[in-house]
C-alpha cells in the first residue's frame, strides 16, 4: 500500500511544488531543473504513456476481430494501419537518395535535362545548382526503393559522371519528403483527416439546426451571429443589400422581445413598422449609392471576430488556466488522487 499510495503521492508533490515555486526561485541549479529537467522527464513518461496506449488499442482492435464484435471489420483496418505505420516508421525507411559528382562541363547540360525530366522541375536553376556545387550534389529526390534508385543510376550511368547511393539515417527519415512514412502521412493520412473535416461539417450543420431555434435571448443572439458570421465568410455576404440586413437585424429585435411582448399582433406590427422605417430612411438618405457601414455582413462579421469572440475567448482561457491551477493544487496537497485509481 505504501508503494502503490504514498510513494507516487509523495513524487508527485515534491516535483509539483519544486517545478512550481522554481519559475520564482532564482537559483541556477532549480532554474535548470524547470527548464530542462522536468520537460524530459515529462517527454519520457509521455512516451512511454503513448506506448502503452498503443498497445492497449492494438491489444482492444485484435479481441474485436477474434470475437466478431460489432464492427469488426473496421477494426481490421485499424490494425492494418497501426501496422503500416510501425513498419514505415521502424523497420524500413524508404528514403534512398543518390549523390552525383565528378560532372564532366559538357555533360551538366544532359543531365540537368535528365533530372528536370525525373524531377518535374525546369533544367536550367537545376544546371546552375550542378555548375555552383564544389564537389557534388544531392538529386533532391527520395526514392522508396533501392531498385528504383539503382534504376535512375543507370540512366545517370550512360554521362561520365560519378554516382553514390545514399539512405537517409533513421529518424530523420520520419521528416525527409518522399520517404515511405512520408507518403503515407501525405497519401493516406492527410485525405483521410479532410474526409473526417468534410463528415464533421454534415454534423455541425445537424447541430446547428438544432440550436439555432428561437426559444429565448441567448439562442437568438445564437442564431443571429452565427448567420452574420456564416454569410460573412463566403463571397456572396458581399452582395446582400442593406436592406436585407436591416430587415435581419428587425427580426432579431422582435425575436428578443418576444418574451416581454405577449400579443404577437403588436410585436408583429412593431416589427413591420421598424423595417418600413428602414426602408424610408434608406432610401431618403441615398443608402443604396452608398450604405452605412454598420449595415454590410463583412463589416459586422469583422466586428463580431474582433470584439465579442476575443472577449468570449480570453474569458474561456482565463477559465481554463484558472481550472489547471485549481486541479493542480488539488494534486499537489494530495487532495485529489484519480491518478492513484482512487
Amino acid at each position: 500500500m505504501f508503494l502503490k499510495r504514498h510513494v507516487p503521492l509523495l513524487i508527485v508533490i515534491g516535483v509539483g511544488l519544486l517545478t512550481l515555486f522554481g519559475h520564482f526561485i532564482n537559483h541556477p541549479g532549480i532554474q535548470n531543473f524547470v527548464d530542462n529537467d522536468s520537460t524530459q522527464w515529462f517527454d519520457i513518461i509521455a512516451s512511454f504513456a503513448i506506448f502503452l496506449g498503443s498497445l492497449n488499442m492494438l491489444k482492444l482492435q485484435v479481441i474485436k476481430i477474434f470475437r466478431k464484435q460489432k464492427n469488426w471489420q473496421y477494426s481490421i483496418l485499424a490494425v492494418l494501419g497501426f501496422s503500416f505505420a510501425i513498419f514505415a516508421g521502424f523497420f524500413y525507411r524508404g528514403a534512398n537518395y543518390i549523390v552525383i559528382s565528378e560532372i564532366e562541363k559538357e555533360d551538366i547540360r544532359p543531365v540537368a535535362v535528365l533530372l528536370a525530366s525525373e524531377l518535374g522541375l525546369d533544367p536550367i536553376p537545376i544546371a546552375d545548382k550542378i555548375s555552383n556545387s564544389p564537389s557534388a550534389y544531392e538529386i533532391p529526390k527520395i526514392f522508396l526503393t533501392k531498385s528504383r534508385a539503382e534504376m535512375f543510376m543507370d540512366q545517370l550511368g550512360t554521362y561520365n559522371i560519378k554516382t553514390k547511393l545514399g539512405v537517409k539515417p533513421w529518424g530523420t527519415h520520419l521528416q525527409t519528403e518522399g520517404s515511405l512514412f512520408s507518403w503515407m502521412f501525405f497519401n493516406i493520412f492527410n485525405p483521410l483527416s479532410a474526409t473526417m473535416f468534410a463528415l464533421l461539417a454534415f454534423f455541425v450543420a445537424s447541430a446547428s439546426y438544432r440550436a439555432f431555434r428561437i426559444r429565448n435571448f441567448e439562442a437568438t443572439l445564437l442564431l443571429i451571429s452565427g448567420i452574420i458570421l456564416m454569410l460573412g465568410r463566403v463571397p456572396v455576404g458581399e452582395l446582400i443589400p442593406w436592406w436585407v440586413v436591416a430587415a435581419m437585424i428587425m427580426f432579431g429585435v422582435g425575436a428578443i422581445a418576444a418574451p416581454w411582448i405577449k400579443d404577437r399582433k403588436i410585436l408583429f406590427s412593431l416589427v413591420s413598422g421598424g423595417i418600413v422605417l428602414f426602408f424610408i430612411a434608406g432610401y431618403s438618405l441615398g443608402w443604396n449609392q452608398s450604405p452605412p457601414q454598420v449595415l454590410l455582413i463583412p463589416v459586422i462579421q469583422d466586428w463580431i471576430f474582433d470584439y465579442p469572440t476575443t472577449a468570449g475567448s480570453r474569458a474561456l482561457m482565463i477559465g481554463i488556466a484558472l481550472g489547471i491551477v485549481a486541479t493542480s493544487f488539488r494534486i499537489i496537497v494530495g487532495i485529489e488522487r484519480s491518478f492513484l485509481g482512487e
